[in-house]
């Protein structure tokens, strides 16, 4: 199974507060991570571009607070997996599936945010995160339920505890760079 998505969205500056004309209202963004998206980063926790940010409860600045979401303009994702049978129990179907996924979501005004945060296809090898994994699926004919282990191959916008990571391959510690997902149906339908 492959799957590709593209996405942007542009503000017109029909927005009446001066200071949010720079990126789309917050319940049209983009987001990426989490079990129907990037399933080595947390939900919302991917982008935007290769920046660095702290989250709340990170020791290493004092005193001050980031919101951990991330959310963009421009989302490109691309999502490869290979569905195998494995097993059955009492008439249950149990598969797995292998699979990569490889994407991020950025800015796209220039006063939007910082220039590693804004989309550029000149930063789009630098840009692009890659995490990869392998999953079981009890398949109930009604729906599936799944369980997903990921790894974060490259990471270009890691947490600021782990900013000698980025971009790296391979750079994870193996359970650090790592997220389980579970989740209700395929993790994506087309």
């Amino acid at each position: 199974m492959v799957r590709g998505f593209a996405g942007v969205g542009y503000e017109l500056d029909a927005t009446a507060n001066p200071l949010k004309r720079s990126q789309l209202p917050f319940f049209k963004q983009y987001y990426s991570g989490g079990p129907n998206s990037m399933r080595a980063w947390q939900l919302r926790r991917l982008g935007p571009g290769s920046t660095i940010k702290y989250y709340e409860n990170d020791e290493s600045i004092e005193g001050e607070f980031i919101v951990p979401d991330r959310f963009g303009d421009v989302q490109l994702e691309a999502n490869i997996e290979y569905r195998l049978p494995l097993f059955n129990i009492a008439g249950l179907p149990i598969n797995g599936a292998i699979f990569t996924d490889i994407g991020n979501i950025w800015y796209l005004k220039k006063d939007a945010g910082l220039e590693e945060e804004r989309f550029k296809l000149s930063r789009l090898g630098k840009d692009i995160a890659i995490g990869s994994g392998a999953g079981i699926r009890a398949d109930f004919s009604f729906f599936v339920i799944r369980l997903d282990y990921a790894y974060k191959v490259k990471d270009p916008s890691p947490d600021g505890r782990y900013a000698a990571y980025q971009n790296k391959f391979f750079a994870y510690p193996f359970f650090k760079g790592s997220q389980l997902q579970i989740g209700i149906g395929y993790p994506f339908i087309f």
